[in-house]
């Protein structure tokens, strides 16, 4: 059964058992700053917590509906993005930095959020273009070349 959860879990408050796990629905309209990206639709999805004894393991999948602009022209690009996370977070540990899904918890309070808004910035696309042969922006005017031609490209193709 998924359980509704917020973005902060408590997990001394949770009670799972060594061995044992729990499973949350996520459903969030934000997860903290996503510089250059807006959220279109809340970020939605599942995930299980796992009590290793050692610290928790949390997996999920997640999904998202984002806008960024394109990088050439600079008009919204729309991208539905979809990935899964799988980390441990060790109680009372340090890092280890030859594994890269491994965290230490700082407190008792693991915030999903968090999580979520770290992976969906690996996932979104680093440099979004409306289509494959944008023709970008005039460096002279600034007018969008996939829409007009302008003054400024027609001197510029003549050289």
């Amino acid at each position: 059964m998924w359980r509704r959860t917020t973005m902060r879990l408590e997990l001394q408050k949770l009670n799972i058992e060594q061995g044992s796990s729990q499973s949350f629905a996520f459903e969030e309209t934000s997860v903290g700053d996503l510089p250059g990206i807006a959220l279109l639709e809340p970020v939605t999805g599942q995930f299980v917590l796992s009590n290793l004894g050692i610290g928790y393991q949390f997996s999920g999948s997640f999904s998202a509906r984002v806008s960024q602009l394109c990088v050439r022209c600079l008009d919204p690009v729309v991208e539905d993005v979809e990935f899964d996370v799988n980390e441990t977070y060790l109680l009372n540990g340090e890092e280890d930095p030859d594994q890269e899904d491994m965290f230490a918890l700082e407190s008792d309070v693991l915030d999903v959020s968090d999580v979520v808004r770290q992976n969906l910035l690996i996932e979104v696309t680093e440099f979004p273009l409306c289509k494959e042969d944008c023709k970008g922006l005039c460096p002279e005017c600034g007018a969008n070349l996939n829409l007009t031609v302008c003054p400024h490209q027609k001197s510029l193709e003549e050289k």
